[in-house]
């Protein structure tokens, strides 16, 4: 919608204007950003934008019109970089906890539920930190949110490395996956605030790839650690590994994000409500698939408890002014059949990661290095899957979908196969080679899976719409993960995995990819809720 021009009166950071259509108008500009944020007889606030150049805006957008912020002046590379850098740090962390595991369990004399908690708690955390991060960076800024979260993430893993007890490593990994929820927020907002159109694109797959780089040196440093130091000591550096980036990353993001983003009219709501909800039911459904043993009362005890606390969360969502489960999002069915075939596609493909990493080193008896070497070759695949996703999407569509989720499905078979078959010197080579296969079939599916689901997301909430896809992902870990792990460790002491229960753990994966395929032939939408193209975000 083109501008419309009003007469003005300006302070230093601070409009207001006489609008025909709504009638005065208070804008509060950020001394730094170009953006501010209105508040016209009684409605919600909305940012909107001032054209590039003037401290102050010559004209104003109408409140009821939709902008998309031009790029952000500053150090725009050195902001890419800070935000390269904390998508490195975190995911690095990630690569390399499964390698630590069995050295971590030994040391602390860690039992089969703590492990999995160990694993798992760090995916619920992090979806938490999503949407009170977002909602606070798009209110107050991002630098300083971004700071805070590295600020936790390193102090929950400095937490994690120095524990004396398995319970003072699982509070370690619950403040590293909060304040890594936080950043993730971040991340994505200072990319979308800074860069525009190509630019935007290439941004974002520079980030992919620092991902994928991520993988790859991840579980080679481990490796190299695990084989050169004594065991007491090499978990704890392993997972100290990510402690220098994090700080590098923050003295950087202190020098090139910008100082300030919009300044609010009002508080922004954060949903506390909503989203502790939503974690004490994450909670309760993962409690008796950690402890299985649990008697018929406590079981019931904790399905009664969900119910009720299902219920609380409907009813809240209903009357909450700013909801987590926004309901123009949660009506389309296109965005939810997207979210329900991610949510199943990422807990199996966590779970699998973690089951495999310590199958190879705990049931095969590799070297850290060994299993390393077999990993890394998948990572570079997805890499590549990565990059051709986007061509392959556009010439097949759903069908790319469909395809990489049975070759993911199959190679999850495959191997649940070949570790109750095959020798163990053999079935090192074909975990090698189904690996290499399901990781480009998962490299590939990805970015395209994010596309499909994200383009039934609404002009405006995009923002709302991948925070809401990243939390259902996250959440769907967190379970599964304790699921997985917990089959995996059936028929094995202490917590060492047994042939036939990382069997039955792979078996469950590929169940989980299966039916995220069935998913796939669902109906995007019905007609009630289908959206026209031009309603999408491109």
């Amino acid at each position: 919608m083109p501008a419309r021009r009003h007469d003005r009166r300006c302070g230093s950071d601070t409009c207001v204007t006489t609008s025909p259509a709504t009638g005065p108008v208070s804008v509060r500009w950020s001394t730094k950003l170009p953006v501010g944020v209105i508040s016209a007889r009684g409605r919600r606030s909305r940012v909107v934008v001032a054209p590039e150049g003037e401290a102050c805006p010559a004209s104003i957008v109408d409140v009821q019109g939709e902008v998309e912020a031009p790029r952000v002046p500053g150090n725009g590379q050195g902001a890419l970089l800070a935000c390269l850098g904390a998508g490195f740090a975190t995911l690095l962390d990630q690569s390399v906890v499964n390698y630590a595991v069995p050295s971590l369990a030994a040391e602390l004399h860690a039992s089969a539920g703590a492990v999995q908690w160990l694993l798992a708690v760090y995916s619920l955390t992090f979806g938490i930190g999503l949407v009170p991060g977002g909602r606070l960076g798009d209110a107050y800024g991002r630098r300083e949110l971004f700071v805070v979260g590295l600020g936790m993430f390193f102090v929950g893993a400095l937490s994690t490395v120095l524990a004396t007890s398995v319970g003072w490593a699982v509070a370690g990994r619950c403040v590293q996956g909060f304040g890594a929820g936080i950043i993730s927020a971040q991340v994505l907002g200072v990319i979308q605030d800074l860069f525009r159109d190509q630019r935007r694109v290439r941004a974002l797959a520079a980030y992919g790839a620092a991902a994928s780089a991520s993988a790859l040196v991840g579980p080679l440093f481990a490796a190299v650690v695990l084989g050169l130091a004594a065991q007491e000591v090499a978990w704890r550096l392993v997972l100290a590994v990510s402690l220098p980036f994090v700080l590098v990353t923050g003295v950087i993001a202190l020098r090139t994000l910008p100082r300030r983003g919009p300044v609010v009219v009002r508080r922004p709501s954060l949903d506390v409500t909503g989203i502790t909800l939503v974690a004490v039911l994450v909670v309760l459904v993962t409690v008796p698939v950690v402890d299985p043993s649990l008697g018929a009362v406590p079981i019931a005890v904790v399905a009664i408890a969900s119910v009720a606390i299902i219920g609380a969360l409907v009813w809240w969502e209903r009357r909450a002014r700013s909801p987590i489960f926004a309901p123009g999002l949660i009506r389309s069915g296109g965005f939810m059949r997207g979210n329900v075939m991610a949510a199943l596609w990422f807990g199996a493909s966590v779970a699998q990661s973690s089951v495999l990493t310590v199958f190879l080193l705990d049931a095969v008896q590799l070297a850290p290095l060994e299993v390393a070497l077999v990993l890394v070759p998948a990572a570079a695949a997805r890499m590549i899957g990565s990059w051709a996703s986007a061509r392959a999407h556009a010439r097949f569509g759903l069908v790319l979908l469909r395809l990489c989720l049975a070759v993911q499905t199959l190679g999850r078979a495959g191997l649940a196969a070949a570790v109750l078959t095959v020798p163990d010197a053999r079935v090192v080579a074909v975990v090698l080679v189904v690996e290499l296969a399901v990781a480009l079939a998962s490299g590939m599916f990805e970015p395209a899976m994010r596309h499909s689901t994200l383009e039934y997301a609404q002009r405006g909430s995009f923002g709302l719409a991948a925070s809401f896809l990243q939390l259902t992902q996250r959440l769907a870990a967190t379970f599964c993960v304790a699921l997985v792990t917990g089959f995996a460790f059936v028929g094995g002491t202490g917590v060492e995995l047994s042939l036939s229960g990382s069997a039955l753990a792979l078996v469950v994966c590929g169940g989980l990819v299966a039916g995220a395929f069935v998913v796939t032939f669902l109906p995007p939408s019905s007609r009630r809720t289908q959206m026209r193209r031009h309603d999408r975000v491109e």
